[in-house]
């Protein structure tokens, strides 16, 4: 029974952060517990479980007397993800390069390939940015991309704190609100290029200089999503 009630909540909470992250549940948007209940054919009581377990990830906020919203990540919540991004990710780079299996490298190097493949296909369209589809599986790669250099760290304890911290799920979770068209050529084009230089610091096991590119890319990344974000809002004002 309790096992049942577990594979029940997990459920409610995969089915709900989906639903987020798809914007299907935009920020701001209010999760009505049996409305959510009924969508999957389950008692309120998981779904009202999972709600709990998304809120004490940060991604859910209760407001007293009103319930339970989607949260906005706001840029400063973004900006102090990115600083944490790069104390933790930047040190991961360094631990990998002395670590990192050919298997691992190979891995990486196909996702840098299905980057280019994204990065040739706006190109060759001529657009300003990526499809809805083309950027959801470029947050995909580059979210795989992070997370086989931290497994690559053997660093059991940096592993835990990353994913405690949820430095890199986060940031990945508040560029899906943002859409895809933050992801533009130029941007495209110099993401690939830096994840080539990491990977060619890796093979050469250059810990410092993997730290020190991967630290570059964050920052980059950061520097790009800010503006982004700031164009947004005064688009929103001028409206």
């Amino acid at each position: 029974m309790e096992e049942t009630s577990k594979n029940l909540t997990e459920h409610s909470y995969q089915y709900i952060k989906q639903q987020m992250e798809q914007n299907v549940l935009a920020p701001g948007a209010r999760l009505v517990n049996r409305k959510l209940a009924a969508e999957l054919g389950v008692s309120a009581i998981p779904v009202r479980e999972a709600i709990c377990r998304l809120a004490s990830e940060g991604l859910v906020e209760h407001i007293q007397g009103s319930g339970a919203f989607v949260r906005e990540i706001g840029r400063e919540d973004l900006d102090e993800l990115y600083v944490l991004r790069d104390l933790l990710e930047s040190f991961a780079a360094g631990e990998a390069a002395l670590y990192i299996t050919p298997s691992q490298l190979e891995d990486l190097q196909f996702i840098i390939n299905e980057l280019r493949e994204i990065t040739a296909s706006i190109i060759e369209r001529k657009a300003k940015h990526t499809t809805p589809t083309q950027f959801e599986r470029w947050v995909d790669c580059e979210t795989e991309f992070h997370e086989i250099l931290i497994e690559a760290s053997r660093n059991r304890l940096l592993k835990k704190v990353i994913q405690d911290q949820r430095a890199i799920t986060d940031v990945f979770y508040a560029l899906r609100q943002l859409k895809h068209k933050i992801i533009t050529p130029q941007s495209a084009e110099e993401t690939c290029a830096g994840k080539e230089q990491i990977l060619d610091a890796l093979k050469k096991r250059d810990a410092d200089l993997s730290r020190q590119i991967m630290s570059e890319q964050i920052q980059a990344g950061r520097r790009d999503v800010l503006i982004f974000m700031r164009k947004q809002e005064r688009g929103k004002n001028a409206n």
